[in-house]
């Protein structure tokens, strides 16, 4: 935990796959191993079951807190969703409209799982893309899935390297999904995540045996930042409300930590007594200020309504803003992408 200009700052990982579904390791381990690498948090979120929820596991393990949903999906196997805080798994015959619909109407958190895949159907490595996006009341998207983005860039020319090294081939989140995400906030509030979807696959390469992106690994490449209003609380049922509130108001910036330890991270909108954090607001352009701070020097993109406004590589920018809108930061090292902050509103 970080504390920042009256915020506290909790990083995680989120969309984690155990034994109770296609991952390798058991609930146990993995949060075991979640704990050694000091995550504040990890949400797990196994393909249509909550046994382990329904087993108690919904706890902390040490200083790690432990929140379990499912991961739903319509019978053609696309269209996958995260559901958190549902009674139970819905119906599996629903469509991917129904499903959001039912989410929403329990109150539970629903988050849109790596839309951004444009490989063909079929073949090894299918793709499982979002296409329902008619679809009214989910809550945020993944803009960056960690094994969705290694899978689209998976190549005949390039999968010996990719298997041994997955971690470098991490890249950013592509053009096409942050405009969707910048289309979307238009309408309404929908926070952008980073999603590891965390399996340990198993591969065998004639003698030898090897784990794609096994659990540690991914506990230290993406990772979502949650700024709260107060310290996060030891009670599982607040604890559980005050880290879905979080991502539901988008109070959220996301990392690669290969990159560095993004902890600290600061964007802000001020205008005079007026200060907003990412999901908040200010009510006008003018007069107004926008300071962004990185951990350490590194690229910073100033995003606003979806047009590159600033690029200058600084750990410290301070920007007019020249209209109203949405205006939202992109931070970079090597060109590959490091942090990426959810909207500030000004003036809408």
């Amino acid at each position: 935990m970080v504390k920042s200009d009256g915020y506290f700052e909790y990083q995680g990982c989120i969309h984690i796959h155990t034994t109770e579904s296609d991952g390798t390791k058991s609930i146990d381990e993995v949060t075991a191993i979640a704990s050694d690498v000091e995550l504040d948090f990890i949400l797990i979120s196994d393909h249509m079951t909550l046994n382990s929820r329904d087993a108690g596991k919904e706890l902390y393990y040490k200083n790690t807190l432990v929140l379990i949903g499912y991961e739903h999906n319509d019978n053609e196997d696309i269209n996958h969703y995260l559901l958190f805080d549902t009674k139970n798994v819905l119906g599996r015959n629903l469509k991917a409209s129904e499903y959001v619909a039912e989410g929403k109407r329990q109150g539970a958190l629903g988050i849109i799982a790596h839309p951004d895949e444009i490989r063909p159907r079929h073949g090894r490595y299918p793709s499982y893309p979002w296409l329902a996006w008619d679809a009214i009341g989910f809550d945020a998207i993944e803009i960056w899935n960690q094994m969705s983005e290694w899978m689209e860039n998976l190549s005949s020319m390039n999968w010996l390297k990719m298997l041994f090294s997955p971690r470098k081939s991490l890249d950013s989140p592509t053009g096409r999904i942050l405009d969707r995400w910048d289309s979307l906030n238009r309408q309404g509030k929908i926070a952008g995540l980073a999603a590891i979807d965390v399996h340990a696959h198993p591969y065998r390469f004639g003698p030898f045996r090897i784990t794609i992106f096994p659990y540690k690994v991914q506990f230290r490449s993406l990772r979502t930042h949650l700024l709260l209003t107060e310290e996060l609380s030891r009670e599982i049922p607040i604890a559980r409300r005050q880290i879905y509130e979080a991502i539901r108001d988008c109070r959220v910036f996301v990392s690669n930590f290969r990159w560095g330890d993004a902890s600290g991270f600061k964007f802000m909108a001020r205008r005079g007594a007026q200060e907003a954090i990412a999901g908040g607001s200010v009510d006008s352009y003018k007069d107004a200020i926008i300071q962004v701070q990185t951990p350490n020097k590194a690229k910073i993109r100033l995003i606003g309504n979806g047009e590159r406004l600033v690029e200058i590589d600084a750990s410290n920018l301070e920007y007019k803003p020249k209209q109203n809108g949405l205006y939202r930061v992109e931070v970079l090292k090597r060109n590959k992408g490091w942090i990426y902050s959810n909207h500030i509103r000004i003036g809408i």
